[in-house]
């Protein structure tokens, strides 16, 4: 059963005339242990389709399901109880709170949410340990570069045990050498420990490092291809990092 499922689902912003129609009928399914890429130009759906998965933004008509449970049917508590213990999320700014240390930033969202503050210091030592910060731990993020902060937001999103992890453009404030790091370690992620994760990008070069990528323009879906599809044939990859077919040719 796929881990993620759209069905027909459309988001539309404002009313009557002024209405902005961002997705139209689309239908995704992504399997677990996928590393899926969402790209394409601003204001094609991408990012909010993402939000949607996410349970922040309901869908205007169709149905989400994550697991099998359709979360456009909860309601405000369901979904933020369903953001907070099933969902990691990883952002462009890293949101890490100044003055804790890194694992006082993984372990943070745990406790606020119950977790006996023991358990969760050992798992945030785990989550670090799975990106390879253990040896930062102390530090607070100033300290520390934007490759190993963003680092640090990822072990975050990991502590909890996520059923799917969001990436909306997380290497969007690194330069390449972290870039690399991150999007690599993301991969490793998928590869080795079967975790699902979904990623925005405008980066061609990061998206290249997901199993699958998913073009959208318009609101709907443009392009879906394999990481060996957009690979290998230079015409298509240059549709999926966002050019028309007619600019690709």
């Amino acid at each position: 059963m796929p881990i993620i499922e759209t069905r027909n689902l459309t988001k539309q912003f404002g009313t009557g005339d002024l209405a902005v129609e961002v997705l139209k009928g689309v239908n995704l399914s992504i399997e677990p242990g996928e590393f899926v890429a969402l790209m394409g130009p601003s204001g094609s759906g991408k990012s909010t389709l993402m939000s949607i998965i996410g349970g922040i933004e309901p869908p205007s008509s169709g149905q989400v399901l994550l697991d099998g449970v359709d979360i456009s049917t909860l309601d405000d508590d369901q979904r933020t109880l369903l953001r907070r213990r099933k969902i990691g999320f990883v952002f462009q700014a890293f949101n890490l709170i100044p003055t804790l240390s890194a694992l006082e930033n993984v372990a943070l969202p745990m406790e606020l949410d119950g977790v006996p503050r023991s358990a969760a210091r050992d798992r945030a030592m785990h989550a670090l340990e799975r990106v390879e910060m253990q040896h930062r731990r102390e530090h607070i993020p100033s300290k520390l570069s934007g490759g190993e902060q963003q680092r640090v937001a990822i072990a975050r999103a990991l502590a909890i045990e996520p059923m799917i992890l969001l990436a909306d453009e997380p290497t969007g404030n690194l330069d390449s050498r972290q870039s690399g790091r991150v999007t690599e370690l993301l991969r490793s992620l998928a590869r080795d420990s079967q975790q699902t994760i979904v990623m925005v990008t405008h980066d061609a070069q990061v998206a290249r490092a997901a199993f699958r990528l998913v073009k959208f323009r318009d609101g709907n879906i443009e392009a879906d291809l394999t990481r060996d599809e957009f690979s290998a044939n230079a015409s298509a990859f240059r549709v999926a990092a966002g050019e028309s077919p007619t600019d690709a040719a």
